[in-house]
């Protein structure tokens, strides 16, 4: 069997054959491409291939992995402080602070709201980094990123 692999930005790289059965390649099909010609390229649209009149110009200047890590990371504990002094804590870590302290149920109850969010926004977030970084989808504007994060969910 033949899979059809592509690269990063979606352009036909090569064929590889493979195991009837047996594991794709990441990045690659089964779906032929179609006849090019002169400078065409085949790109993958996610569920088929298009002909392109000539492969895309990459980005000149692509920013640093860890600068993107770095940036994208800072958005989310913006987020996250941001979401603790709207509830009236001095940021996140002040919040979840509480989540261990009975003393006083409605601050434990957040505490607690706010450790249990904390842990699936960076799960999120590293987990859409990491397939970004794999190569597996592109990476997403800012913006995009962060209307993605799961929602808080405090007690009334």
């Amino acid at each position: 069997m033949i899979a059809y692999v592509w690269d990063e930005a979606g352009i036909y790289v090569l064929n590889q054959e493979v195991d009837e059965g047996g594991p794709f390649p990441l990045r690659s099909t089964p779906t032929k491409p179609p006849k090019l010609t002169g400078t065409q390229v085949a790109h993958w649209t996610g569920s088929g291939w298009e002909k392109l009149a000539s492969a895309p110009v990459p980005n000149a200047v692509q920013e640093p992995v860890d600068a993107v890590i770095a940036r994208y990371e800072s958005a989310v504990q913006t987020v996250l402080d941001a979401a603790a002094r709207q509830r009236g804590y001095d940021n996140l870590f002040t919040a979840i602070s509480y989540a261990d302290e009975p003393a006083v149920p409605r601050f434990q109850a957040d505490g607690q709201a706010f450790r249990r969010w904390r842990s699936l926004v960076w799960d999120y977030a590293h987990t859409d980094l990491n397939a970004v970084l794999a190569g597996e989808k592109p990476q997403p504007d800012l913006d995009a990123f962060l209307s993605g994060l799961p929602a808080l969910e405090l007690p009334t």
